[in-house]
């Protein structure tokens, strides 16, 4: 079977992560290991200096502004480390006001960061925020965008289309009525896979990595092909996004 992808993967989270990455190196899954915050970024990229499957990736949660809002400015000197940016984004499942604004004004300073080096690949979070994700982002950002777990509007989702922007999808929403709906409309040279583990579960027990193909395989079916041949959409989808260099 073609490589898996995991592009979204909250790897320094697990209670042993040390596990989760050698099951990735050892199946042979491209995995972005995210993380919620700069000042964990060089753990994460310590647990992955040796890999050749796994990338660390810099991110600022939008759920962690509150708390960690001030470490904005040191994305600006860890994203020289990587190409990989994430998890970022806007998040407003909670209506203060003042922590929207705050949750856009510092995503706003990571995008525009992030366009001055051009080559850059963010996986974005954007529950109940997908509109203002969208707009931020725009159509003329010079690196790729991931829309991991995509929950906005058709319409929203036809916009992005339109600016060139990826979409992630993982176990758990392949399972919901909404995520399906979702799923159809997207191209099918747009999508890649997650996994989002820890947090979503299979089966009872954290999401790892190789849990991709659960995603696979539901796509597969919709699709009405073989696995092996859905399994290679995807992973040329993802060399695409990376332009062949991981």
């Amino acid at each position: 079977m073609n490589n898996l992808i995991d592009t979204h993967c909250h790897i320094d989270l697990y209670p042993s992560p040390e596990i989760i990455i050698k099951e990735a190196e050892s199946n042979r899954i491209y995995t972005i290991a995210v993380t919620n915050a700069p000042s964990v970024f060089f753990h994460t990229k310590e647990l992955t200096r040796a890999c050749q499957f796994v990338r660390p990736a810099v991110g600022l949660h939008p759920e962690l502004v509150r708390s960690h809002g001030s470490e904005v400015e040191n994305i600006g000197l860890l994203i020289t480390n990587t190409r990989f940016i994430g998890e970022v984004g806007l998040d407003y499942m909670k209506n203060a006001e003042e922590d929207k604004k705050r949750q856009r004004e510092i995503f706003l300073k990571i995008i525009e960061k992030c366009a001055e080096y051009g080559d850059k690949i963010l996986t974005v979070h954007s529950r109940r925020a997908a509109t203002d994700v969208i707009a931020a982002i725009g159509n003329r950002f010079p690196g790729k965008v991931i829309l991991h777990w995509f929950s906005g509007s058709i319409k929203d989702l036809r916009v992005a289309i339109g600016y060139g922007m990826y979409f992630s999808i993982n176990p758990a929403m392949v399972l919901s009525t909404n995520g399906r709906k979702i799923i159809k409309e997207i191209p099918r040279e747009r999508i890649l896979t997650e996994t989002d583990g820890p947090f979503v579960q299979v089966e009872g027990e954290p999401a790892r990595p190789a849990h991709v193909a659960n995603a696979v395989a539901y796509l597969a079916t919709a699709w009405k092909m073989p696995m092996e041949e859905t399994c290679g959409i995807v992973a040329k989808n993802f060399m695409d996004l990376v332009d062949g260099n991981f």
